[in-house]
Formats: structure tokens, sequence, C-alpha cells
């Protein structure tokens, strides 16, 4: 049974996967990681590969679960079978000739982050779901499971996002990977794809209608078949 570890998103934990981790460990063998507070990119994959036993194992990235996903892939080449980003943008925030989230919406988020974490948070909950009602009560219930990090955490590694760039290592990147976008996500622009798909050739790109920032939440079934699809075809 092929194992995935799965990593969450910015100021998340764990406990978001919900159902999605347990329709997933039908199929593989799964683990869940609370990413690390840490500094750096670096720091944080080394101390989750640490975690894992010495099997070879499959990644799923959500958001800035990722960013770290592509760290792991380019530096533990003999580990890392193969990589699933969901709703990941190798450079969150907008460069010449990339798109991302503009820099002065990026900072104007940080500020408001700063002067009310609690509030800016449940916002932010709201936005990856674009505003939809039909989810938001469940996620908020999935968020409240653990305690809300402290403000230094979340600015560090909120930090990470405005200065990671791993298009680099996307483009060298030579295990087997997947990209699933949603073409209604507030926070990854769609227009990424053809842009990722031009630095790495063999990507597997599925884009959802409709999913959202959250699609594991808003379209599982239509995520499970995408990474299904994905990972019984490599070895």
């Amino acid at each position: 049974m092929k194992h995935l570890v799965l990593l969450h998103g910015w100021a998340m934990h764990s406990g978001l996967w919900g159902d999605f981790a347990t329709q997933l460990s039908q199929h593989y063998r799964v683990t869940l990681v609370d990413l690390p507070w840490r500094d750096n990119l670096e720091a944080i994959s080394d101390e989750i590969v640490a975690a894992l036993d010495d099997e070879p194992f499959y990644l799923l990235g959500w958001s800035l679960g990722g960013t770290v996903a592509l760290d792991i892939a380019a530096r533990y080449t003999k580990r890392v079978k193969g990589v699933v980003l969901l709703a990941t943008n190798p450079c969150f925030v907008e460069k010449e000739n990339w798109a991302g989230m503009a820099f002065e919406t990026f900072i104007a988020f940080s500020e408001q982050l700063h002067a009310n974490s609690v509030t800016t948070l449940q916002r932010f909950l709201a936005l990856q779901l674009q505003g939809s009602q039909t989810f938001l009560k469940d996620v908020k219930a999935r968020f409240a499971l653990k305690p809300t990090p402290e403000l230094t955490n979340l600015e560090t590694s909120l930090a990470l996002l405005k200065t990671s760039d791993l298009r680099v290592v996307l483009m060298n990147l030579k295990c087997p990977i997947s990209a699933i976008l949603s073409d209604n996500d507030a926070l990854i622009p769609v227009e990424i794809s053809e842009q990722m798909q031009m630095f790495q050739p063999n990507l597997q790109l599925i884009i959802l209608k409709n999913a959202t920032h959250i699609p594991f939440v808003t379209q599982p079934e239509n995520c499970l078949n995408s990474i299904h699809n994905f990972l019984n075809v490599i070895r």
C-alpha cells in the first residue's frame, strides 16, 4: 500500500482534512502531519521527514503544504515517489510574468492579521470557500478542533509564503507530479496552470470547476478521483 503524507495549508492543521483523509486511508497508508513552526522552509521539511519511517512516500500538499512538498521532493529525491500539489502556487506572491497574490494585498492581509488575528482567520476561512455558507460551518468546526496558533507562529509561516519561490524546483523535479487547481480559487489564480506546465512539461494538470481553495471539502469526490488517477499509474 502506498504511503501518502498529507501536508496542510497556512494557519490550518491536520484536522482540516476530516473525512477526506479517512477516504484516502481506504486506498493508501495515510500519515497526517501538522506543519512545525519554523522560520525557514528547509527546517520544516527536515523535521517532517525525520518523523517518518524509512520507506518511500508520496506527498499531498495543500496550499502552503504544497510549497513544503516541493522542497521535500527536491531535497529528498530517493525518498519521494510522487507529489500532488493541491491548490498550490509555487510562487504565491505575484512576480513579473507570474500570476499570484498582489504584493499590496498580501501586505494588507499581514497587517490585518497583526491587528486582529482571530477575526482575520475567520475571514480567511470564508475567503477560502468563497463565502459559501454550505461548507463554512463544517470547516469552522474542523478548524476549532485544535487551538488557534499563536500570532508569532502565524506571522512566521506567512512570511514563508511571501518569500518562497519554488518555480525552479518545479522545473527540475524528476519524480511524477500532479497539480489540482480550481477555476474559482480566491487565493490561487488559475492562470498559473499554463505557466506551471511551461516550467514542468511532465506535470499532470487537473482544473476543477468551482472547487474553491479547499477542493477536498467542496468537491471531495472529484478531488479523490484526480488523486487516484495520478497515484494509480505511478510506482
